[in-house]
């Protein structure tokens, strides 16, 4: 089904987020092999790719299928080191090899902690130590030996701190820490063109600096890995339920809610999930499935497309309906 968002046809193929302004979910699932790929995110402008947020498996072969360019991205932002948000960055750059990227891709993501490496550690790991785990695109690490150099960046602001980690002529990306259990984890902000985006990744929602950073934002994009009222303890450490992130996002006074990562358990609990977010924030509350593309065009207001044959049909609620 297309909903707005100049599709004409009910079963289109794969397309870019056709806005001039927009944020695209490559992958809605968590680390189960569940029919979605895992957890990724792409920002659009102009009609081209210009910021990846994670980088779960499945989502490069959807950045694929949206026709996007690896050359037009100006930088990869991680959460975490997770491997449902990390493990296609080998893809990525293997891919970008029979492109014509020549100018530098940073890659932002945390600091070392908890037995996780810093993202620079993480790189060079993959790809540029003696017994990295792909020596053969090495040469991306290092200066003169590829078409472009990958250049990893490792992020440390302080709890409760917003630092800006990457800004250029049309964007601007702020960081702060997040728990996320023991895993060292961020949250992202990206500002364009008038327009505010917040990426929590994984996270309990309950660092001081959230409700800073989603500060009327015009979308935020949770993680909602678990149902309300779980009992599993190390789920709970590591994610927010519903309620906690419908609080943030009412708190925030942000306009949209995208709800991605979902796992079996939190899909089952769809319909329940939706009325107790419902409940508490009165914003859009959307659904996210591999392909949808979100408008932050101020013409297009509340314009919402999700095509399923797009990227990936997944089963589950329709965004047809707004109730819960």
């Amino acid at each position: 089904m297309c909903l707005a968002l100049s599709c004409t046809t009910a079963l289109a193929a794969p397309v870019a987020c056709a806005v001039k302004v927009g944020w695209q979910v490559l992958g809605s699932g968590g680390p189960e092999l569940n029919g979605r790929a895992q957890s990724g995110h792409v920002l659009w402008i102009d009609g081209k790719a210009r910021a990846v947020f994670d980088a779960g498996s499945g989502t490069a072969v959807n950045f694929g299928k949206a026709h996007a360019r690896i050359e037009d991205l100006d930088v990869i932002a991680l959460t975490h080191l997770h491997t449902d948000h990390s493990a296609d960055l080998p893809a990525y750059i293997k891919a970008s090899f029979f492109g014509e990227r020549d100018r530098a891709l940073p890659i932002l993501g945390p600091a070392a902690g908890h037995g996780f490496p810093s993202v620079e550690t993480f790189l060079q790991a993959l790809f540029a130590d003696e017994r990295a785990a792909y020596p053969y695109l090495g040469g991306f690490m290092r200066d003169g030996e590829a078409s472009y150099r990958i250049k990893p960046e490792t992020l440390s602001p302080r709890d409760g701190d917003i630092a800006v980690v990457f800004k250029n002529e049309r964007m601007t990306i702020r960081a702060t820490p997040v728990k996320h259990g023991p895993v060292p984890a961020l949250a992202y902000r990206v500002d364009v063109d008038g327009h505010a985006v917040v990426y929590l990744g994984d996270t309990d929602a309950r660092a001081p600096a959230l409700v800073k950073l989603a500060e009327h934002a015009d979308l935020m994009v949770a993680n909602m890995a678990i149902p309300e009222g779980g009992d599993d303890p190390v789920a709970n450490a590591l994610h927010a339920p519903p309620s906690r992130i419908a609080a943030l996002a009412k708190q925030a006074g942000v306009r949209r809610l995208l709800l991605s990562h979902w796992m079996v358990r939190s899909e089952q609990a769809m319909p329940a999930i939706r009325r107790t977010i419902a409940s508490i924030f009165s914003g859009e509350v959307l659904v996210g499935y591999d392909g949808e593309c979100v408008s932050l065009d101020a013409s297009k207001g509340h314009d919402f497309s999700r095509d399923h044959s797009a990227i990936a049909p997944q089963p589950g609620a329709s965004n047809a309906s707004r109730s819960p």
